[in-house]
């Protein structure tokens, strides 16, 4: 019987400083939950910012493009635990959850921990999850593209030191999007002669580093504008001269574009490029210069006229968003332009 015991102690010894997926033999029993914060509330900043009876055609649009990504669900989960001292990955957790908070009870020694959280990574075509071997280096990187698409999911992050010890029981993992987005919503009625739109967010952050939660401007992403398609009421004009015809108001003739991508830098102004393309071969770009910056987890709504000449102008002046409008008409034939509608 001693004879066993001998040989058996450092069989049991060795088997609890061995860090594997099965932790249940050693270490500590902890409850981790985790919910997702979602700063924005699509639907109720969408009926303060367009709140007439015209919006809400636009409003509902806007709501269904943008509903999957300024969701509080977190479809798939990406956890990872490392050791603090050697940065090196201790337990991992992959699953699918459809949910906006869940709870897993793991098992982990006494130790330090820098623990990193990620909800919907796994169907966003745009960012690369790279670095995931150690804390220090994760992070997630959008490609060196001129012109990027738009984001199709709201991603969330979550950092939280951890310290296990024998007072440790439970923790809770609050996950925040790192995403933004923007959309344009233009009273075209006074152009009758538009025939496309384009633009698109510049100054966006090309990257985020999970661990030190800041994001990444080594270099500096430009978002494509998507034309969100808008139900128009039966019999509303494609366009007129003026909103009042013969003593009635004409319905406008309103159109939304809109992007999700990453915040700009904190502190600095940051620019949207719109280009009206016109019969005729002309074209006039706005340039439009928001002086606050665009911010994680948050949607930006700029409501803009159409002049004649197919410049925007704000119909909001308390926003405080410069535009500059430039002309390139040229004879017809003399202007050779690839159009996106």
């Amino acid at each position: 019987m001693k004879r066993l015991l001998v040989i058996l102690f450092p069989l049991l010894f060795a088997a609890c400083t061995l860090i594997d997926d099965d932790l249940s033999v050693c270490g500590e029993e902890l409850l981790v939950n985790y919910q997702l914060q979602l700063r924005t509330e699509l639907s109720m900043q969408l009926r303060t910012e367009l709140y007439a009876e015209t919006d809400t055609m636009v409003r509902q649009a806007l709501e269904g493009w943008l509903s999957p990504v300024f969701t509080d669900k977190a479809k798939d989960i990406d956890l990872h635990f490392f050791s603090a001292g050697e940065d090196v990955i201790r337990h991992r957790i992959q699953d699918v959850i459809n949910a906006n908070q869940t709870s897993y009870t793991i098992n982990l020694p006494k130790e330090d921990y820098m623990h990193l959280g990620l909800a919907n990574i796994a169907d966003n075509h745009q960012l690369s999850f790279l670095g995931r071997e150690h804390s220090r280096t994760m992070e997630l990187a959008l490609p060196n593209k001129a012109m990027l698409e738009s984001m199709n999911t709201g991603v969330f992050t979550a950092r939280l030191p951890m310290s296990v010890d024998d007072k440790s029981a439970q923790f809770d993992v609050f996950l925040y999007m790192v995403n933004a987005a923007v959309a344009l919503v233009i009273d075209t009625t006074e152009c009758d002669s538009l025939v496309a739109m384009r633009g698109t967010l510049n100054d966006g952050a090309c990257g985020f580093f999970v661990r030190d939660s800041v994001f990444d401007f080594s270099r500096v992403c430009a978002y494509q504008l998507v034309n969100v398609p808008i139900e128009h009421p039966a019999g509303a004009p494609a366009s007129k001269r003026s909103r009042v015809q013969a003593e009635e108001t004409i319905q406008p003739k309103v159109a939304c574009l809109a992007t999700v991508g990453m915040p700009t830098r904190d502190g600095m102004a940051w620019t949207l490029t719109f280009n009206s393309v016109l019969t005729n071969n002309r074209v006039t770009t706005t340039t439009l210069t928001v002086p606050d910056a665009l911010q994680a987890g948050t949607l930006r709504v700029l409501r803009l006229r159409m002049t004649g000449n197919g410049g925007l102008e704000m119909i909001d002046d308390t926003k405080e968003v410069g535009v500059i409008v430039t002309l390139d008409w040229k004879n017809g034939g003399e202007h050779d332009i690839d159009l996106d509608d």
